[in-house]
């Protein structure tokens, strides 16, 4: 699971001028910030999911678990 969220924050940082131009998040976002700071903001949201991803598939991170 952590290696699926690694690469899909991945994917959303190499492809981030799509996503802000194409999705109603990414609109917002620019409404919001204007376009060079929801790009950053963008990003920098993807990189915290990214080392989160990165962290839960190294184990460093362990989901919930209810006992």
């Amino acid at each position: 699971m952590g290696a699926a969220i690694a690469f899909v924050c991945g994917l959303g940082i190499w492809r981030a001028q799509w996503c802000l131009v194409e999705t109603a998040k990414g609109r917002r976002l620019v409404d919001a910030f204007g376009s060079g700071r929801a790009l950053l903001v963008w990003r920098m949201i993807l990189l915290l999911g990214l080392a989160f991803g990165a962290a839960l598939a190294a184990g460093a991170v362990n989901p919930v678990s209810w006992e």
